[in-house]
């Protein structure tokens, strides 16, 4: 049976003001937009506390009420009932943004809107991949499900897909946040994860004289969103000098060939070579003091996986099971990994926003058995005050982790599945993930959300 969006589509029309008051009206993949003849009749706080609305906010002269994957039915209905003129939906979800984008500069809320505009859409999938991929994993390691079945290959290819090409789905988004031809951006995503580019991770290469370290980039997105954006000023640069009979030949050529060298040249290990300082620094503190290395390593985790830089802390800790026996870093990242659930669960106890609470419990259930993209993307780099509950949650298990000196005995994912790999200091391990999600639960829930932080 189709819902009925009569009673919402009334409230939002009074609340702008009136048809009456209305002078454009369109819609995009989320939000409704509004431009009015008079500013002051709109009520945005009611607007964003109405029951279907996630929230409402002021972009330049538009009044945009967010909705989402609901917003088409909602428009609907607003234009049959009020009478407003019914306008072609815009395709870019921020197709007035990059102006304004350029006007403000730089700043935390504009890294955060950035950010939410390109990975928001592709939250669904990696809700539902992640929750697949989390009970293969519970059901293989119980021994209900081998994995050498023909179901769980495919359940298995399915679930990994999302996030193993994920700079291609980020570069589609981040396409339509700046505004660049979203097949080109593709093209840049792929060339990420191109199977050549894939088996050379780990080596050094020179390009035309260009050294270049190449590294593994599926499942990261920093890289690529940054590489699209440089895309958008060169592919804009080299459009003004090509003659418009060689447009479509010249200037996406000349805009990859640039690419290329920029992607894998310097945007891509950018990461890398950071994170091999970060590495030595943390080494450092945790041979000087276990806690507070097991504290900064458990609150940077969410960034460590945001950059691409956990391919610096994998050798590491793999030569420390072959050197040492064990390994002190994965307790620490496992403790992390479970504040990602926590967080969740706090952000669902605190909206009151039915559809943000679904949401958040699919994030939570995913974070839970050890896929923490959803959670990450959906959460922590979209409201502030979460990726600080995040981090403060990580860091409190973290830490306890390593003043336990809890050990990893066998390569595992970081997960509390993957407790019996930490033999003998099982038990401790699962002290530290329960601190982890104690605290960042606690910690969510009593920060919340900023209310036009949430509202994007």
């Amino acid at each position: 049976m189709a819902k009925d969006y009569s009673e919402l589509a009334d409230q939002v029309v009074e609340l702008v003001g009136g048809a009456e008051n209305v002078t454009y009206f369109t819609h995009c993949i989320t939000r409704l937009r509004f431009n009015l003849k008079d500013k002051n009749l709109a009520e945005v706080d009611a607007l964003a506390d109405l029951p279907g609305t996630i929230g409402a906010l002021w972009s330049g002269d538009q009044l945009q009420v967010i909705i989402g994957p609901a917003v088409g039915n909602v428009y609907d209905t607003i234009v049959e009932r009020s009478g407003i003129e019914s306008r072609p939906a815009v395709e870019e979800e921020e197709a007035d943004a990059p102006a304004e984008d350029e006007k403000k500069g730089f700043s935390i809320n504009n890294l955060f809107a950035t950010l939410s505009a390109c990975i928001v859409p592709i939250i669904p999938a990696m809700c539902g991949a992640g929750i697949i991929k989390g009970t293969l994993l519970a059901l293989s390691s119980c021994g209900v499900l081998a994995t050498d079945t023909g179901i769980y290959t495919v359940l298995s290819a399915i679930s990994d897909a999302p996030f193993y090409f994920l700079p291609v789905l980020a570069a589609i988004g981040a396409s339509k946040k700046f505004n660049v031809d979203q097949v080109l951006g593709a093209v840049i995503g792929c060339l990420f994860i191109h199977p050549t580019i894939v088996a050379l991770a780990g080596t050094d290469i020179s390009v035309l004289g260009l050294p270049m370290h190449i590294l593994n980039y599926s499942s990261t997105v920093f890289p690529v969103v940054i590489s699209i954006w440089i895309m958008s000023k060169v592919y804009r640069f080299v459009d003004k000098f090509v003659p418009d009979v060689l447009k479509i030949i010249l200037t996406p050529s000349i805009t990859l060939l640039v690419m290329t060298l920029v992607c894998l040249g310097v945007v891509g290990p950018l990461g890398y070579y950071f994170g091999l300082v970060l590495a030595q620094v943390i080494q450092t503190v945790f041979d000087f003091a276990p806690a507070l290395g097991g504290a900064i390593l458990g609150a940077i985790r969410p960034f460590v996986i945001f950059t691409g830089m956990q391919s610096v802390f994998t050798p590491i800790m793999m030569n420390n099971l072959a050197v040492l026996g064990y390994d002190y870093l994965s307790s620490v990242h496992t403790a992390a990994t479970m504040a990602a659930a926590g967080m969740c669960l706090g952000a669902f106890l605190r909206t009151k926003d039915r559809d943000s609470k679904e949401s958040y419990f699919s994030f939570f259930v995913s974070a839970f058995i050890g896929i923490t993209e959803p959670a990450l993307y959906g959460l922590a780099f979209r409201f502030r005050k979460q990726l600080i509950a995040l981090c403060a949650g990580g860091a409190a298990g973290g830490a306890v982790a390593s003043v336990l000196d809890v050990r990893l005995y066998a390569p595992a994912m970081p997960s509390w599945i993957s407790f019996p790999a930490f033999g003998d200091t099982g038990v401790k391990m699962l002290i530290s993930v329960a601190v982890a999600l104690v605290v960042t639960v606690a910690v969510s829930y009593i920060l919340g959300f900023d209310d036009a932080e949430q509202k994007q």
